[in-house]
């Protein structure tokens, strides 16, 4: 059997998507999505809620889509896969950070009038790097 990397998700995004573009000229967006789950305390009784905020990976032509269509608090649909990379910063600390790489990004919904959604925890700034060959979404 082989290995399976598959995420479905969800949510609202917390804010407008960044579009950037490779030296190569690859369109790459990036956005972050506010994902809830509710449950029962078992202690308690009583429901609480929980906040993901996940980063997105968009590229090539529905990276473009996405930064033109997509604004903050639009409810959207994302099944791709999970990455795990690692980087240095200017600090020289190694950080290792969890995205998931958008094959499909759905737009739910109506466009928001404005809805207010938690902005994420602050993320450093990292160098964008083209995906390998297998990986451009045409």
């Amino acid at each position: 059997m082989s290995d399976v990397n598959r995420v479905l998700l969800t949510g609202r995004l917390t804010a407008d998507p960044d579009l950037r573009y490779t030296p190569s000229g690859q369109a790459l967006a990036r956005f972050t999505v506010a994902v809830n789950r509710v449950w029962q305390n078992p202690k308690t009784g009583a429901q609480e809620k929980e906040e993901n905020f996940v980063p997105i990976v968009v590229w090539g032509k529905q990276g473009e889509n996405c930064a033109q269509y997509l604004r903050k608090g639009r409810l959207v649909a994302v099944d791709g896969r999970l990455r795990v990379r690692s980087f240095t910063t200017q600090n020289g600390d190694r950080r290792r950070i969890s995205e998931v790489v958008a094959q499909s990004v759905h737009f739910l919904g109506s466009r928001p009038e404005s809805t207010e959604v938690p902005a994420p925890p602050e993320a450093p700034e990292e160098e964008v790097e083209a995906p390998p060959e297998e990986e451009v979404p045409f």
